[in-house]
């Protein structure tokens, strides 16, 4: 019996050594090998998530972009073209006697031109100048086409009729016209 008894003993494997081994093995690996990956997976997929939302936002400015890009053009385009038809402050007497002349071509008699004080501004001047004239509605209208289709920047802010006769067909009027001088190639 002591032979038996003495032979488990020594087939005996001892697990708890092999048990030891092997959960300090996966202790080690979760510290040092699965945890930091985990770590630095979660830093790229925060990168990658970051750099996403840059791209969703990128891509939503494209289009505001190219509009701006297309408005700036249109914009630059109609400054060249103003620049070009507006007059200059040595040709304003030349506006002065379109307005004449127009007036003139309609009909329309001149009782008296006042030019006001100009508004001068950086790029731009304001000429104001009051017209008081004497014709017949049609004249008038024709007189008003006439000056809105002159090649110079002109803004009619003011316009008034009055028939002082009853039954009459002369209108008197009064018309306050601005015109918009280029003043970039003047020396201030």
């Amino acid at each position: 019996m002591s032979a038996t008894a003495k032979m488990p003993e020594r087939r005996a494997p001892r697990s708890w050594l092999i048990t030891a081994l092997l959960a300090s093995l996966a202790v080690a690996y979760v510290s040092f090998v699965f945890v930091p990956a985990q770590a630095e997976i979660t830093t790229l997929r925060g990168r990658l998530n970051e750099r996403r939302q840059h791209i969703l936002q990128a891509s939503g400015l494209v289009l505001p972009v190219e509009q701006a890009v297309q408005h700036l053009a249109k914009t630059k385009q109609i400054s060249a073209n103003w620049h070009a038809a507006a007059p200059n402050p040595a040709q304003l007497s030349q506006c002065f006697a379109s307005l004449s002349a127009e007036a003139k071509a309609a009909g329309v008699a001149i009782e008296r031109f006042d030019p006001k004080d100009s508004t001068e501004m950086q790029v731009l001047a304001q000429q104001v100048v009051t017209v008081h004239f004497q014709g017949a509605f049609a004249q008038v209208f024709d007189f008003v086409r006439r000056l809105e289709q002159l090649p110079a920047t002109i803004w009619i802010g003011e316009l008034r009729l009055n028939n002082d006769q009853p039954g009459g067909l002369s209108l008197r009027g009064e018309l306050n016209v601005t015109i918009f001088v280029d003043r970039a190639d003047s020396a201030d």
